[in-house]
């Protein structure tokens, strides 16, 4: 894709563009404040994330308040297109289903300029540019699938693929990732310079992702850089008392030029952060938190929170949770590498007993890589039989049948090194031990019971686990593919766990899974590569239908490119009864303060 071809017409996009009418709606007078996940904090600002930055937290709670995608999902409980909150008219197929027509509605950004094809040119020419960087990169997939790009107009734009793919899977997973951001207020190459068309060339496009990226990274500028004052959500950072980097509480305002729907009278968000579960229900009892949560360990506490004016919402994520598995680890990733001690590792995590005693409300299990609630007819019954049912006598028969040493509660040797099919395993020295290091985030009770429990569990045929309980955002930065297989930088881990969910489907909504299991995707946290599923994947985004969807998610299921770990709730939401408008909970985790309304 040529990327001058991009802004070719940037002239006549920009001239003739009248303003568009904000969204009426109340007066926006109350304050809401909403509690932050436990231990995670917004860290980044910037639409085009990269994998470190990667989070719920920073988007559904932070950006995309700021920062509107080109398409919303989420509607009435369910991981569907809204199109009455999109940017855009829903697409326009033609050329066989090669080419699509976008649309864009009469927004405006909140400095009053308008939201043009431009916009969206723009943001085509940083991810182009900067593709490995960003977190929703998929090789072959979304950008590179694109072979044109033509800017039609000051509010259409259209985009011709290299071949005609489902049109379901385009809306729901390739359109969804692009967010139309400000050219006329970022197209820098340094704080305080003049706005050009830098993004014109590769070169240029590399040097003004790099100024937003670092630009981004510095939180203490959050609520004075210009940069971030230009948004098109419905709330803007508060100036100069928007964010506070030493503790990442944040305060938005409402955005009045936005041009969305909004019914209620939200006009102030305060976002509030807490390192603890039990610090954040202290709050919920003081009654100072208007949007909570219930920790798993207070239930009992539920009638008490309701006799003080809250009523319990169980908020269930399009999600999956996993163990990501370190494959490029210089010292274990040749041992994890091998199907049988990851088979051997999944037998071990007793998912039924971790949801009855510890999850206790909420919880169900991941057996692969679709997820069974909220319901819908993708989950297989092959991935809902759970191929890998708790059994420490199946996990010391798999490790002792290819040549090690099991020594429950203490630490498997390899004694029959090779490649044979009753060995170890290529590359697998004599003596090798299985001990692995896995990394956590603290601050959650039931997730870190589940680790003691899984520690003691792997114990019982050998396999030593060493838990590491980190802050969260330091689990997400550790969890990046090594750049060299024989670097030890960054590599120490060879299991980590983000806590439940660890993955949400957003803003790729069909669960056919390319960011996180195809070979070198953007959010492979492990590295994980299979030609076989990279080849599964690519049918999903073809074919109509379901079959190809099933195919793929049986396969990923019996072959564990991580390990499936029980999945909750999102959260048990405690919602004050003074706030309306706030059901049903999007399971895409977006919240819609603009919405919701205070009274008394």
């Amino acid at each position: 894709m040529a990327i001058g071809a991009l802004v070719a017409a940037a002239g006549f996009v920009l001239a003739g563009c009248g303003l568009a009418v904000a969204a009426r709606g109340p007066a926006a007078t109350a304050t809401v404040t909403i509690a932050d996940p436990t231990a995670t904090t917004p860290n980044y600002i910037f639409p085009l994330e990269s994998l470190a930055y990667f989070s719920p937290t920073d988007g559904e709670f932070f950006a995309t308040l700021m920062y509107r995608p080109l398409y919303w999902f989420g509607r009435a409980g369910q991981p569907l297109v809204n199109p009455s909150e999109s940017l855009a008219r829903m697409p326009v197929f033609s050329d066989g289903g090669r080419r699509v027509t976008i649309t864009l509605k009469p927004w405006r950004w909140s400095d009053g300029s308008p939201i043009t094809s431009r916009d969206v040119a723009f943001w085509e020419n940083l991810v182009v540019a900067n593709k490995a960087d960003w977190a929703g990169y998929v090789p072959g997939g979304y950008p590179d699938n694109i072979v044109r790009v033509q800017v039609e107009g000051p509010t259409r734009i259209s985009f011709t693929f290299n071949k005609a793919y489902s049109q379901h899977w385009l809306l729901y997973n390739e359109l969804s990732q692009i967010t139309p951001i400000p050219q006329h207020a970022w197209d820098r190459l340094r704080a305080g310079g003049r706005v050009g068309a830098y993004d014109a060339t590769r070169a240029g496009a590399v040097a003004v992702y790099r100024f937003l990226n670092l630009e981004s990274q510095t939180l203490n500028s959050y609520s004075t850089n210009p940069l971030w004052q230009v948004v098109d959500g419905p709330f803007r950072l508060a100036r100069g008392v928007g964010f506070d980097p030493s503790t990442g509480a944040a305060t938005l305002v409402r955005n009045p030029a936005y041009s969305g729907p909004r019914h209620g009278n939200v006009g102030r968000v305060d976002l509030v952060p807490f390192t603890s579960a039990t610090a954040e229900f202290d709050s919920l009892r003081e009654g100072t938190i208007d949007y909570g949560y219930l920790p798993t360990t207070d239930l009992s506490q539920q009638s008490a929170l309701n006799r003080i004016g809250y009523r319990a919402a169980p908020w269930t994520a399009w999600s999956i949770s996993f163990i990501a598995v370190n494959f490029t680890n210089p010292k274990v990733g040749v041992i994890l590498r091998q199907l049988y001690v990851r088979q051997a590792m999944q037998h071990l995590i007793d998912q039924p007993a971790y949801i009855t005693h510890l999850l206790k409300v909420g919880g169900y299990p991941t057996y692969g890589p679709v997820p069974i609630r909220p319901l819908t007819p993708f989950a297989t019954r092959y991935e809902r039989s759970d191929p890998y049912p708790f059994s420490v006598a199946a996990a010391r028969g798999l490790l002792s049948e290819h040549g090690w040493r099991v020594a429950p509660r203490g630490t498997d040797t390899c004694v029959r090194p090779g490649a044979g099919p009753s060995e170890c395993g290529a590359g697998i020295h004599r003596g090798a031990a299985l001990r692995l290091l896995l990394l956590y985030p603290t601050g959650s009770p039931s997730l870190e019971a589940e680790m003691e429990a899984l520690q003691s569990a792997f114990s019982e045929a050998g396999i030593t686990v060493v838990p590491s309980g980190v802050p969260g955002t330091t689990v997400l930065a550790a969890e990046v593919p090594c750049e060299e297989p024989t670097s030890s930088t960054g590599c120490a881990w060879g299991l980590g766990n983000n806590g439940p969910p660890d993955w949400i489907y957003t803003p790729d909504i069909y669960p056919t899974g390319g960011e996180i299991f195809a070979c070198n995707a953007g959010s492979n946290a492990g590295n994980y590569c299979d030609p076989t599923m990279n080849r599964l994947i690519a049918a999903t985004h073809l074919a109509q239908g379901l079959e190809p969807l099933y195919r793929y998610e049986d396969y990923a299921a019996r072959m564990l490119p991580v390990l499936w770990f029980p999945n909750s709730v999102n959260q048990i939401s405690e919602i004050s009864t003074r706030l309306h408008g706030a059901l049903p909970q999007d399971p895409t985790l977006n919240i819609y303060p603009q919405d919701w309304s205070i009274s008394g």
